[in-house]
C-alpha cells in the first residue's frame, strides 16, 4: 500500500534527519518536506545565509531546524553535525547525501586534475565521509533510512561531465556495498537518481555545456528533454516526494536500490 502524508507523518513525527547540501535546490525542498511531515532537521552546506533562510522558513512553517555551516569533506565537520543530530538520545533516523557540484564541463583530455579530484571529493567522497560519521546514530535507530541523491548521469553517456559521470556511478557502487554491510543493523541505503530537474542549477549546468561545445543552450535543453519518454524535465517535487517514500516505513524492505526519477529519460 503507497503510504498517504498522514501515515508519511506518522512516520516522521519525532525523527531526526540530516541533509547534506541543504541550503538550496533539492536539499532545501527535502528538507522542508521532511520538517513538514514532523522531522527534526539539521542542515549541512558551505553558505550561512542560505542556511539560516531554509531554517527560517521551516520554523515559521512550525517545524524544527538546526545547521551547521561546513563541507562534506570535511570529517571534523560532518562529526559535529552528526553529534548534534543524534542529541541526547544518541540517534540519527535518516541521513540524506544530497551535498554535490557540477564540475567542469569540458572533454576530458582539457579537465585539469585538481578540477577532477574537487567534483569526486565533493560528489563520492563526500557521501563516504557521511555515512561514516551517521552510521554509529543510524544503527540505534529501528529503522535508519540513507537516501543519497545521486544521477542519471551516472548510467548513461554525457559528454564533457566526466568527472560528474564517474562520481556519481560510484555512488552505485558505494549504496549498494553498504546497503549489505548495515542491513543486520536495519538501516537502510537508497539512491534517487534524477534526470533533467527544473530550477537554477540546470539552467546553470546547461549554460556551462552549451559554452563547452559552442552551441546555443536551447539546443542542449532540448537535447536533455528530448531523451526523456514523457519529453520534459522532472520538478524538485517530483524528486523530493520519491525521497520521502524511501525514507518512511512503506519503504523498510526497500535497500540497495536506485530508483530513476526522470521522465523516462532512463530506465535501468
Amino acid at each position: 500500500m503507497i503510504p498517504n502524508r498522514r501515515q508519511m507523518s506518522d512516520d516522521f513525527a519525532g525523527k531526526s534527519a540530516v541533509v547534506t547540501g541543504g541550503g538550496q535546490g533539492i536539499g532545501a525542498a527535502i528538507a522542508k518536506g521532511l520538517a513538514a511531515r514532523g522531522a527534526h532537521v539539521f542542515l549541512s552546506g558551505r553558505h550561512a545565509e542560505t542556511l539560516d533562510g531554509v531554517c527560517d522558513e521551516i520554523r515559521a512553517a512550525g517545524g524544527e531546524a538546526d545547521r551547521r555551516v561546513g563541507d562534506v569533506t570535511d570529517l571534523a565537520h560532518l562529526n559535529e553535525l552528526m553529534a548534534l543530530a543524534a542529541g541526547s538520545h544518541g540517534v540519527i533516523d535518516i541521513l540524506i547525501n544530497n551535498a554535490g557540484i557540477a564540475g567542469p564541463a569540458a572533454p576530458l583530455v582539457d579537465i585539469a586534475p585538481q578540477e577532477w579530484e574537487e567534483t569526486i571529493a565533493v560528489n563520492l567522497t563526500g557521501v563516504f565521509l557521511a555515512c561514516k560519521a551517521a552510521l554509529p546514530y543510524l544503527e540505534r535507530a529501528e529503522h535508519g533510512k540513507i537516501v543519497t541523491i545521486g544521477s542519471v548521469t551516472g548510467k548513461r553517456p554525457l559528454p564533457n561531465r566526466t568527472p560528474y559521470a564517474a562520481a556519481k556511478l560510484g555512488i552505485v557502487g558505494l549504496t549498494r556495498t553498504l546497503a549489505h554491510e548495515v542491513a543486520a543493523h536495519g538501516i537502510s541505503v537508497n539512491i534517487v537518481s534524477p534526470g533533467a530537474v527544473e530550477g537554477a542549477r540546470l539552467e546553470r549546468v546547461v549554460a556551462s555545456m552549451s559554452k563547452a561545445r559552442d552551441v546555443p543552450p536551447e539546443t542542449v535543453r532540448a537535447e536533455l528533454v528530448e531523451a526523456a519518454a514523457f519529453k520534459r524535465p522532472v520538478t524538485e517535487a517530483d524528486v523530493v516526494e520519491t525521497t520521502l517514500f524511501l525514507c518512511s516505513s512503506a519503504a523498510n524492505n526497500l535497500t540497495g536500490q536506485d530508483i530513476n526519477v526522470s521522465a523516462g529519460a532512463v530506465m535501468y
